[in-house]
């Protein structure tokens, strides 16, 4: 005699608490990527806005830091829920969007402006990345 049963199999999500962890050392890192390009290496990190610059600064390093790291570990966590591939889809496109940001540095001031966007984008995407898919 067969029994079917009417479970679904819970498919295992990224906790909250390693979200907001991997949310926190992503901006930790992201702080003494900015400091050591900007206080200790004298760069000023512009980027052209408009018809003038735009100054980037530590507080805006931080913020988005833990803004795009908490919205990335949400979807992850929503998407991992729902599909069996949900894991290894988001980090497709995580790696797509992280590559993809490596844009934004093309508008710096100077070129040493524009590899040190360029190193807070890869450290920012090497911490959110790899720190959730541990989750």
């Amino acid at each position: 005699m067969t029994t079917m049963t009417n479970e679904t199999a819970q498919r295992p999500r990224v906790c909250w608490g390693r979200i907001m962890t991997v949310a926190a050392t992503a901006a930790a890192a992201a702080a003494v990527v900015w400091v050591l390009w900007t206080q200790v290496g004298g760069v000023a990190l512009e980027v052209k806005s408009g018809s003038g610059t735009q100054q980037i600064g530590l507080a805006s390093v931080i913020i988005s830091t833990l803004v795009i790291a908490i919205v990335g570990g949400t979807l992850l966590r929503w998407w991992a829920g729902r599909s069996e591939k949900g894991t290894r889809r988001w980090t497709m496109l995580a790696i797509g969007i992280a590559v993809a940001s490596l844009i934004t540095p093309t508008s710096a001031v100077t070129v040493a402006a524009g590899l040190g966007l360029a190193s807070l984008h890869v450290v920012v995407g090497i911490v959110v990345i790899v720190g959730l898919r541990r989750g």
